[in-house]
């Protein structure tokens, strides 16, 4: 059994090509995970390689973020290091996968009213049903590629960092927690929540505005870890993610009731 026919695959194809051709949605997707994947980790390196460890601001108080089994097992720039990968860039793989859903359904959804082709997808033999899943499916897929592109340069970035501090590979239980459950359970939320607010917005523009309430739990929860008020190990980041898919599950059957042919003609 096919998960998507042939005509929601053509809808699927025709939202990535008009998604992707257009310069602010297509400068978010590249620029964003290219910035946090590869330029910060690259100047966060240089930095801890070259900057006099007890020159830098913060040094000992970012130290005491180090779990209690790992102190005194790395120098300081292993640990500054680890920190970084392992603490920080952690929530970039929050940030990616929830900004390009959002950002690609936007696109997609509120984009669709916007440029007046909303009735043209209305009048093809597709039921709004099968227009639903199919433009859910091409958002997915979109972030999905996003997302796991972004990790894998991310991991070439983070093993050479490994090799040139002699330490072992970046990749543990935490990383997989959060890249196979967490991450695609982001994506799924992020195009939901567009769908719910599509309707309530007249623009791309001010939809991805909406789209800040999804980003201020991932600020807070980055917030929480600097602080050392939230650690997040390889069980709380399995649990999220089990908790927000029930979440997703429950917000897609929601976003499917109020996904009809009056909805997308409000402007």
């Amino acid at each position: 059994m096919k998960l998507l026919t042939e005509s929601e695959m053509a809808v699927v194809k025709k939202d990535f090509h008009e998604v992707w051709h257009l310069p602010s949605v297509r400068g978010t997707l590249i620029a964003l995970p290219l910035c946090l994947v590869v330029v910060l980790p690259i100047l966060y390196l240089v930095m801890i390689l070259y900057a006099p460890a007890d020159q830098m601001n913060g040094v000992q108080n970012m130290m005491q973020l180090m779990p209690p089994e790992l102190v005194g097992y790395f120098n300081t720039q292993q640990s500054l290091y680890y920190l970084m990968i392992n603490v920080i860039c952690p929530m970039f793989f929050l940030m990616i996968p929830l900004m390009s859903s959002t950002t690609s359904a936007a696109a997609s959804f509120v984009g669709e009213k916007e440029r007046g082709t909303i009735e043209t997808l209305l009048l093809t033999p597709l039921s709004v049903r099968s227009l639903f899943k199919a433009k859910i499916a091409g958002c997915v897929f979109v972030s999905f590629f996003i997302t796991a592109f972004s990790f894998v340069v991310f991991s070439i970035v983070a093993a050479a960092g490994n090799l040139i501090l002699d330490m072992p590979f970046f990749l543990n239980w935490n990383w997989l927690a959060l890249v196979l459950v967490l991450a695609p359970a982001a994506t799924i939320f992020g195009v939901i929540f567009m769908v719910l607010v599509s309707g309530h917005s007249k623009s791309y523009l001010e939809s991805m505005q909406l789209s800040g309430f999804v980003v201020l739990p991932l600020v807070l929860l980055l917030i929480g870890q600097f602080t050392g008020l939230v650690y997040l190990n390889a069980l709380t980041l399995l649990l999220l993610g089990l908790v927000l898919i029930v979440l997703d599950i429950v917000l897609l059957f929601l976003s499917a009731r109020k996904f009809h042919s009056e909805t997308l003609l409000k402007k």
